[in-house]
């Protein structure tokens, strides 16, 4: 190995140590570089120009990281060696060779170059940092088959680097999420009970009732209510589960129906697996089997003067301002709504259950007919 070879492979790591710590490249100081370290006159630029000639062993490469002309260089580095009294490097046919001295000299004046970067660094004004954008928003079982997922997405399409969660569970669950500030907003089946959420009515929520497609009752050309209320009904409710349909059922029966509830269950999956299972006739929210009856596996039964439908709400907090981004997904959520929902948002009652008959069923006893079988 020549001694060229032998003092690049010495000094090019530790030279790259020592300015690869400064961000890649050396630079001529400002400021400080200009006053004087001892009464000799050396200075921290005679120091950075070493240092940069060391690493690169090219005057022409140095001189462009420093932006410093070649001459320039080679007059600052004689000052160095004029008052060591030491040959630092030497020039070569191609490049330039440090010498035993210049190593020594360079190890001694890292720990100094490090210290000025660590100085300047301290003194400039820190780069402000970007704080990534958060939702998270959760949504009842009915709210999160399509609603949600579609204002979602769209709001993704607006802002690609955003952070988005999503949640789905029972109404009260997410009252409380809401309500511990861990949730942004929740569309759910019934306005909050807490005094600290606002309760925006948002839509009116199909509910129907559906059989498998192969059901004797998904062939019959004219249903009547008494045709289906002879099957056991599946339902969402028991316990933890404050949904009005067991209120609605239960007012069934006070007006002569014979209801049979087969099963109740927790959410709309369980419902739709017993009603697959030919267990009786379903009660969900449209949204919740619209994949299903387009693939035909699910039919939903059409009886002449039923309307079955659920209110939905979007709940927030009072005294918590809602983010940009959260607000902007709320914009999202009432662009969604319908004239038709906002009418019968609007002369609802917040917590009431519409009323069973309408008054054509009321009239005529042999159609009688269920005006709303409720939110779940």
């Amino acid at each position: 190995m020549t001694l060229n070879q032998q003092g690049q492979a010495e000094i090019e790591p530790r030279s790259k140590e020592v300015i690869s710590s400064f961000g890649g490249s050396v630079r001529a100081t400002t400021g400080l570089g200009t006053g004087q370290l001892t009464r000799s006159g050396i200075t921290l630029n005679q120091f950075w120009f070493f240092a940069a000639v060391a690493k690169h062993l090219n005057m022409t490469r140095a001189s462009e990281e420093l932006r410093v002309s070649q001459p320039s260089i080679s007059q600052q580095l004689k000052q160095l060696e004029d008052h060591y009294g030491s040959k630092l490097y030497r020039r070569l046919s191609k490049g330039v060779e440090i010498t035993e001295a210049g190593q020594l000299f360079l190890h001694n004046i890292a720990p100094i170059l490090e210290q000025v970067a660590k100085l300047e660094t301290g003194f400039n004004p820190s780069t402000p940092k970007i704080m990534r954008e958060v939702l998270k928003v959760g949504g009842t079982f009915s709210a999160s088959a399509e609603l949600l997922p579609a204002c979602l997405a769209r709001l993704q399409q607006r802002h690609p680097k955003a952070d988005l969660e999503f949640r789905t569970g029972r109404s009260e669950h997410l009252e409380r999420v809401v309500l511990s500030s861990a949730m942004d907003l929740a569309v759910i089946a019934q306005p909050a009970y807490s005094e600290e959420l606002i309760s925006e009515p948002l839509r009116i929520e199909s509910v129907i009732l559906f059989v498998p497609a192969k059901h004797r009752l998904a062939k019959m050309a004219r249903l009547k209510l008494s045709d289906v209320v002879a099957e056991p009904f599946i339902i969402r409710g028991g316990k933890g589960i404050s949904g009005v349909t067991e209120k609605a059922v239960k007012q069934l029966r006070d007006q002569g129906f014979e209801i049979k509830v087969g099963l109740r269950c927790e959410d709309p999956t369980a419902v739709k697996a017993a009603v697959r299972n030919r267990m009786g006739v379903g009660v969900a929210f449209e949204d919740t089997v619209k994949a299903e009856v387009k693939t035909g596996e699910f039919k939903i039964l059409k009886v002449p003067g039923v309307k079955l439908s659920g209110e939905s709400f979007v709940i927030y907090s009072k005294t918590r301002s809602l983010s940009p981004l959260a607000q902007e997904f709320l914009e999202l959520l009432r662009g969604a709504r319908t004239k038709d929902s906002l009418d019968a948002c609007s002369k609802s009652s917040n917590r009431s259950i519409a009323p069973l008959f309408n008054a054509e069923a009321r009239s005529n006893s042999s159609s009688r007919s269920i005006a709303a079988l409720g939110s779940t």
